[in-house]
């Protein structure tokens, strides 16, 4: 069944709405922590920054995602499977409009 205009314009803006929050998300764990100036707070400021990092890395990920649908939405390729080549479930892309793979194809590739 092929995606309608209607559905892809839902997704388009679900997730230019998505990339908004994440680049804002990453922008503030960007800043480095300043809680005061004495050796208990500057130790605070250095594991919240390390503990940031790790957020931050998955934030990247998901905006790299969010990205590439939404460039596939620009080139007509949204909600193909990019391994098999078929429709990608409605349910599975109104759950995660940047999903890129189908269920099936996800099944076989945890295996």
């Amino acid at each position: 069944m092929k995606l309608d205009e209607k559905f892809i314009k839902k997704q388009k803006k679900a997730l230019e709405t998505e990339k908004q929050k994440l680049e804002k998300k990453i922008e503030e764990l960007n800043k480095y922590p300043d809680y005061g100036r004495s050796e208990d707070d500057n130790a605070r400021e250095v594991s919240d920054f390390e503990s940031n990092l790790s957020v931050e890395n998955q934030f990247k990920e998901l905006l790299k995602k969010n990205n590439a649908a939404l460039k596939a939405i620009k080139t007509g390729t949204y909600g193909k499977c990019k391994l098999c080549k078929k429709e990608i479930e409605i349910g599975r892309l109104e759950s995660m409009p940047y999903a890129n793979i189908c269920v099936v194809c996800r099944k076989q590739k945890k295996k």
